[in-house]
């Protein structure tokens, strides 16, 4: 699948009450890693249904690498033009600023056509993480269970961490990931956006409202 973009799920943290603020580190009885994009990214589910997309989308990942190799070769003059203009002697703002904003532009233009092309694959990726990622919560919790864990950290938060430590228990997460959701839709349903299933998600765990009796 295409590279994506900052994860939906950056904050499923801040749901657990046992994941806490600095000053519970010295209270943990056990302090863990987790990768929320590597616990969901090896689980078979997305595997499977990544290499779905794969197949279905294959004429449009073709189509945008064709012509992202097609754009490269024509951006580069306009980037070398634009170079040569602001390293020109003497050169000023004026002077250099009409190289900049050729280059510039297409450059933009050519992002958007690229982002049109693989809007399809992109939208069917967020659609599979989604769908796992309702259920990353249940799978760390029931993870830290199971290694002895109450204290949680994102790899970002640690200056560095051995390869093969326990305290990294991502696998742990992705193997309760497995066992909750073994597979899901590789296709999003007409009409689907991005948050659309968490918002369901979200929706479906809250507890029904009361409603006054009629008299």
């Amino acid at each position: 699948m295409f590279s994506k973009t900052k994860t939906l799920f950056a904050g499923l943290f801040l749901a657990l009450p046992m994941v806490a603020a600095s000053p519970a580190y010295a209270q943990a009885r056990g302090v863990g890693v987790v990768s929320v994009d590597g616990a969901i990214q090896a689980t078979t589910a997305y595997q499977t249904a990544g290499a779905q997309v794969q197949s279905t989308y294959a004429a449009q990942i073709a189509q945008a690498q064709a012509r992202a190799t097609a754009l490269e070769a024509e951006l580069l003059p306009l980037q070398q033009a634009a170079q040569a203009a602001q390293s020109a002697p003497g050169a000023t703002q004026e002077s250099a600023g009409p190289a900049i904003q050729a280059f510039t532009t297409r450059q933009q233009a050519a992002q958007q056509e690229l982002a049109t092309i693989r809007r399809p694959v992109i939208l069917a990726t967020q659609y599979v993480r989604e769908q796992i990622g309702v259920h990353f919560n249940d799978a760390l919790t029931a993870a830290m269970a199971a290694t002895n864990v109450d204290l949680v950290l994102e790899p970002n938060a640690v200056a560095t961490i051995a390869q093969n430590s326990t305290a990294n228990i991502t696998a742990a997460v992705t193997t309760q990931l497995n066992t909750r959701v073994p597979s899901v839709q590789a296709i999003p349903p007409a009409g689907w956006t991005p948050g659309d299933t968490l918002r369901a998600a979200q929706a479906a765990a809250q507890p029904a409202t009361s409603q006054p009796e009629g008299r």
